[in-house]
């Protein structure tokens, strides 16, 4: 694995980071109790490797060429269920990280609107994917050869590009969820700020609470109190810019603020008042 950083910053919303991720990876590298959110825009480019992805409810499984766009705070895991060898690229982008250019933060600001709309993976065509990988290793290339500015401009080649194929993508192969764990999702959804449990979830569907937890558990691949949990904390970090946390903390359904600031913490990583000072 090789990280460079092209712009170096302290301020999340300036990070611009390059990885390339090429390496044998033993059977729960990734776990699915390892749920990822950054603050920035993520993109992935995938080469090699045979693992899922659980991304805007779907679960993928990514091939070579795919591309993998995640908007800041986006929940997402990764799945390794045997020893394998894996191979992509990863690019970290912070809103304000093209604000050097002209329309620079503009072009970030409307491909993060585009996959607030769409799924955030794509497989675009053979020579668009080639394109896309193409870009990554001259990316990498200028990094070694420590020529900082080339690989900006071809970052921004590289975005360019990605635009108009988020504008209309084709669709990447899927494990689609059963109509019941679509129920759960979209009851979550509309019920995450009040007091809900397996139980009362389970009667409204229909079904038996243990029945209930078994297909969440399959095809989401977390207990549901957790994926609860994390609906609930993906929902409190817009709420923290101009609420309070213990308003935050019971707009989202938390019995309490030590509980809210404990879950918080634990997808997170900082306290709702670190997130809410360094998000100011």
């Amino acid at each position: 694995m090789i990280h460079f950083p092209i712009l170096k910053s302290t301020n999340a919303n300036s990070i611009l980071e390059f990885s390339h991720f090429d390496m044998d990876a033993l059977a729960g590298t990734w776990k699915k109790e390892n749920v990822i959110m950054r603050d920035c825009l993520k993109i992935n480019v995938f080469i090699e490797g045979s693992f899922s992805v659980f991304s805007d409810e779907i679960l993928h499984y990514p091939v070579y060429g795919d591309i993998c766009l995640l908007p800041p705070m986006k929940m997402h895991y990764g799945q390794i269920t045997k020893q394998m060898h894996i191979n992509y690229y990863q690019l970290d982008i912070g809103r304000d990280a093209l604000s050097a250019i002209p329309d620079g933060n503009l072009l970030i600001d409307r491909l993060i609107d585009l996959t607030a709309h769409k799924d955030s993976f794509l497989r675009p065509s053979p020579e668009k994917g080639k394109d896309a990988l193409r870009l990554c290793e001259e990316i990498e290339t200028a990094l070694r050869k420590e020529e900082a500015f080339l690989a900006y401009a071809k970052v921004i080649e590289f975005l360019s590009m990605l635009y108009p194929l988020y504008k209309s993508p084709t669709s990447v192969a899927r494990a689609d969820f059963s109509l019941r764990t679509l129920q759960i999702i979209r009851y979550i959804e509309k019920h995450y700020a009040e007091d809900v449990t397996i139980t009362e979830i389970a009667t409204k569907l229909g079904v038996s609470a243990s029945f209930l937890s078994r297909i969440c558990k399959k095809e989401i691949g977390i207990p549901i109190h957790e994926y609860l949990n994390q609906y609930r904390i993906s929902k409190s970090l817009s709420l923290l810019k101009t609420h309070s946390i213990t308003e935050v903390g019971y707009i989202c359904g938390f019995c309490d603020n030590s509980h809210f600031i404990s879950i918080f913490k634990k997808y997170i990583g900082t306290t709702p008042m670190q997130y809410k000072k360094q998000h100011r």
